[in-house]
């Protein structure tokens, strides 16, 4: 099994804001949702960079055909322990 997460970020820098979007796999999940989107966020920061140089829109889990499975997850919720406040 495979768990997959897309990535919605723009980099921060100064000028036009361009989102982009990045496919992460986890090819061993844990089965834990929480564990396994920490796992993806720490495999995106290193292959994207530090999130000093990125800004995170949302977080989407995907099932085996590319469909969203439940809500997006953002920075902003006030319960979301994956995507760290501080920076």
């Amino acid at each position: 099994m495979v768990r997959a997460y897309r990535f919605k970020w723009y980099p921060t820098k100064d000028g036009e804001i361009v989102s982009r979007h990045t496919l992460i796999r986890i090819s061993h999940p844990t089965g834990k949702t929480e564990t396994d989107a920490k796992n993806a966020m720490e495999l995106f920061v290193k292959s994207c960079g530090s999130l000093k140089k990125n800004t995170i829109i949302k977080i989407q889990e995907l099932d085996e055909n590319g469909e969203q499975i439940g809500e997006d997850i953002t920075p902003s919720d006030a319960e979301n322990a994956i995507i760290p406040s501080g920076r």
